[in-house]
C-alpha cells in the first residue's frame, strides 16, 4: 500500500509522539511525515528543524498543499474548525480528542466528511488496540451475562502550569481525560441514557483537578472518573449479571485483564500485545481506511458509524458539551454578590519580586543583579539564597555546589570564605564577578529598602544541606542592619521557618514548596504567614483560615543568565487566577519597566 502522505497541525507534546511513530516507530510502513503547520512560525520551525521536516508552513490552506491527510493536535477549541477547513478541502483528517465540544458541531463534521467521500477519526487511541478491542468482544460475548454496571477512571498529577490547567474555558480533567473514559461506557451500553450528571472538584482557578460523570441508564449505570490534581486506581471495571470483567491502570493501554466470577476460584485471564506508545494502532488504521477508499467503496465506507466510531463520537461531544455547560454554570454561581471576600486579584494588582535579582538579564545571586532588580519602578522584593562557608561566613547562592554559576566542582560547605572568593562566576562582570555574601547585599540593598519598600525574601537553603546556626546568624545580622520589617524569611525545611519565629516571633515567613498543598501543610506545622509554593503546584483552593495569606509563586523553568534556554511563559500574572499575590520571577523587568 502507498504510504499516506500526513500533514501536522499543532506542535505540542502530543504532536511530537505522532512524528517519532511515524518516523521511527511501527508506523512508517504506513505513512511519512510531509509537512507541519502553526499560526505562530516559530515554533513551526523549531518543530521542524527537529524533525528534519522541509515543508514549513503557517497557513493550514498551505499545508493542504502538500499532504493526502492531516493529523490535527492543536489546542482543542480549534479540533472543529481545523477539521472542516481539511474535510472542505478534500482531505482525510484524524483529529486529536476532543474533536469537538457540541453533538451538533460533531455530527455536522461527520456528514462533511461523508460529503467529500474523505475518512474523519477521532484520536482516542485506545480504541483502536488489540488489547481493548478484544475486551469489548469478550463483554459483548454474554460472558458475564448482561451488562449493568462500568466504571472508567484515568487520573494522573499534572502541574498547574501546563495548558491542561491552564486554559480557562476548555481545560481541566474532563476536557483533557474524559474521552478516554467515555469510550468503554458509550461501546458497551450506548448513547440513550436517561440522565447525566457531573461532581467536580475545582482549583483556584476554577477549572477541575478531579471530575465524576455519572450516567444513568434504564437497565444500568456508568460512573467516568478523571483527575490532574487527584490520583486514582486508574481501571476499568465492567460488572454483568454473572460476572465482571477488570483491566487494571493502565486500562487505556490494555494489555491484559481478567474475568471473574461468583466462584473465586473461576478466573480467566486474557493477554494481548501492546506495543511502543500505541499510536500506531491509530495511525495504522487511520492509512488503511485512507487505502480503502476506491471509487466504487469510499462512501460506503463511512455510512456504517461502527466503522469510525461516529455515533460514540457525537455522543461524546454532547458529554463534553453538557460539562461545559455545567462547569459554566457552578462558576457563575460561586461568584454571585455577597461571596465578594473570596474573589482574586485583578493580574494587574499581582506583585512583582526579582528571583534572584533580575536573573535572566545579569549572573543569578549577583550584586548586579540585585541592583538591577532594586531599580525597576514599583518592583516588590527581591528572592535570593544563603548559605554558609566552612568557616561560617553567609554566602549568597543557590546551589550546594558551585559547578554551574562557576564552572569550578566544590561543594559551599567545604570552602573557606577567601577560596570562594577566588572563584569568578562565569560570565560575570563588573561588582557581579565574585560570590556575595549576605552583608554586601544588605549594604547595596538598604537604601532601595528606606526608599521604596522594597522587600528581600531569604530563603535559606537547609533542606538539603543542614547548616548548623544558620538561623541565629541571619537574624543577628539583619539586626545589625535594622533591616527587621524588609525581611522575609523562607525555606523548604519546616524546622528553619519554626526556629526562625522562635527566636524572632514578629519576623516574616514564607513556606517553600513545590505544591502548593505542602506549602498549605508547612506553614500550618512551622507558624508559616505566607505560602510559596511552585506555579506548578497550584492545583488546590485554600482553606478558609488561610485565605488572607500571601501566595508569592515562583517558576523553575524560566531561563538564567547565559543558559540558552528560551522563555517560554511570559504572563505569569495570568496566575491570579489561581489565588496567587505575588510572582517570583527570573524577568521582573519584563513586567514593570
Amino acid at each position: 500500500m502507498k504510504k499516506v502522505r500526513i500533514g501536522v497541525i499543532g506542535t505540542g507534546r502530543i504532536a511530537e509522539r505522532f512524528v517519532q511513530e511515524v518516523i521511527s516507530g511501527k508506523a512508517k510502513d504506513a505513512a511519512v511525515i510531509s509537512s507541519v503547520c502553526n499560526p505562530h512560525r516559530e515554533s513551526a520551525d523549531r518543530f521542524a528543524g527537529k524533525y528534519a521536516l522541509t515543508n514549513v508552513t503557517e497557513d493550514p490552506e498551505e499545508l493542504a498543499g502538500c499532504c493526502d491527510a492531516v493529523y490535527i493536535a492543536s489546542p482543542h477549541e480549534t479540533h472543529a474548525e481545523y477539521t472542516e477547513k481539511m474535510l472542505k478541502m478534500g482531505l482525510s483528517v484524524l483529529c486529536e480528542k476532543p474533536m469537538a465540544f457540541t453533538a451538533e458541531q460533531a455530527a455536522r463534521l461527520y456528514q462533511l466528511a461523508r460529503e467529500q467521500h474523505c475518512t474523519l477519526m477521532e484520536a482516542v487511541k485506545t480504541a483502536y488496540c488489540p488489547g481493548f478491542m478484544n475486551l469489548i468482544e469478550v463483554a459483548q460475548s454474554g460472558r458475564i451475562g448482561q451488562i449493568r454496571d462500568v466504571e472508567a477512571c484515568f487520573s494522573r498529577l499534572t502541574p498547574s502550569n501546563v495548558r491542561e490547567l491552564r486554559d480557562p474555558e476548555y481545560g481541566g480533567s474532563f476536557t483533557e481525560l474524559g474521552s478516554y473514559t467515555l469510550l468503554p461506557v458509550l461501546r458497551l451500553l450506548g448513547t440513550d441514557y436517561r440522565k447525566l450528571e457531573f461532581h467536580l472538584l475545582p482549583c483556584e482557578n476554577g477549572l477541575d483537578v478531579y471530575a465524576k460523570a455519572v450516567f444513568e441508564y434504564p437497565n444500568a449505570q456508568a460512573l467516568c472518573k478523571t483527575g490532574l490534581g487527584v490520583k486514582s486506581e486508574g481501571q476499568l471495571l465492567i460488572a454483568g449479571t454473572k460476572g465482571y470483567i477488570l483491566a487494571q491502570s493502565p486500562w487505556w493501554l490494555t494489555k491484559k485483564f481478567v474475568v471473574r466470577y461468583e466462584d473465586p476460584q473461576k478466573i480467566e485471564q486474557f493477554a494481548y500485545p501492546y506495543e511502543g506508545t500505541g499510536l500506531q494502532y491509530e495511525i495504522q488504521e487511520f492509512c488503511r481506511r485512507i487505502g480503502e477508499e476506491t471509487a466504487e467503496n469510499k462512501a460506503a465506507a463511512q455510512v456504517n458509524p461502527e466503522t469510525c466510531m461516529e455515533k460514540e463520537s457525537i455522543a461524546a461531544a454532547g458529554v463534553m458539551e453538557a460539562f461545559l455547560e455545567n462547569r459554566r454554570k457552578e462558576r457563575l454561581e460561586q461568584s454571585l454578590p455577597g461571596q465578594a471576600e473570596g474573589k482574586h486579584l485583578r493580574p494587574e494588582q499581582v506583585k512583582i519580586w526579582g528571583h534572584r535579582g533580575c536573573s535572566m538579564q545579569y549572573p543569578e545571586n549577583t550584586l548586579a543583579a540585585f541592583q538591577a532588580a532594586a531599580e525597576i519602578p514599583g518592583i516588590a522584593g527581591i528572592e535570593l539564597d544563603i548559605q554558609l562557608t566552612r568557616d561560617g561566613e553567609i554566602v549568597v547562592i543557590h546551589d550546594e555546589n558551585i559547578l554551574r554559576v562557576t564552572g569550578h566542582d566544590a561543594a559551599v560547605r567545604d570552602l573557606t570564605f577567601q577560596e570562594i572568593r577566588a572563584i569568578p562566576i562565569k560570565g560575570g562582570s563588573g561588582l557581579s564577578e565574585k560570590i556575595p555574601t549576605m552583608e554586601e547585599v544588605l549594604q547595596l540593598l538598604k537604601p532601595y529598602c528606606m526608599k521604596k519598600g522594597l522587600l528581600i525574601n531569604i530563603e535559606l537553603k537547609t533542606g538539603v544541606v543542614r547548616y548548623e546556626g544558620i538561623e541565629e546568624k541571619i537574624l543577628k545580622l539583619v539586626h545589625r542592619y535594622e533591616m527587621e520589617k524588609y525581611i522575609v524569611y523562607s525555606s523548604f525545611l519546616m524546622e528553619s521557618i519554626r526556629m526562625i519565629r522562635e527566636m524572632e516571633p514578629k519576623a516574616q515567613t514564607g513556606m517553600l514548596a513545590c505544591s502548593l498543598e505542602d506549602c498549605i501543610t508547612g506553614a500550618r506545622e512551622a507558624g508559616a504567614d505566607a505560602l510559596h509554593p511552585w506555579i506548578g503546584g497550584l492545583t488546590m483552593t485554600l482553606p478558609e483560615d488561610m485565605k488572607g495569606l500571601a501566595v508569592r509563586a515562583w517558576n523553575g523553568e524560566e531561563p538564567f543568565y547565559q543558559d540558552g534556554r528560551v522563555l517560554k511563559e511570559k504572563n505569569l500574572r495570568s496566575y491570579a487566577a489561581s489565588g496567587v499575590t505575588d510572582i517570583i520571577t527570573n524577568v521582573p523587568e519584563l513586567y514593570l519597566e
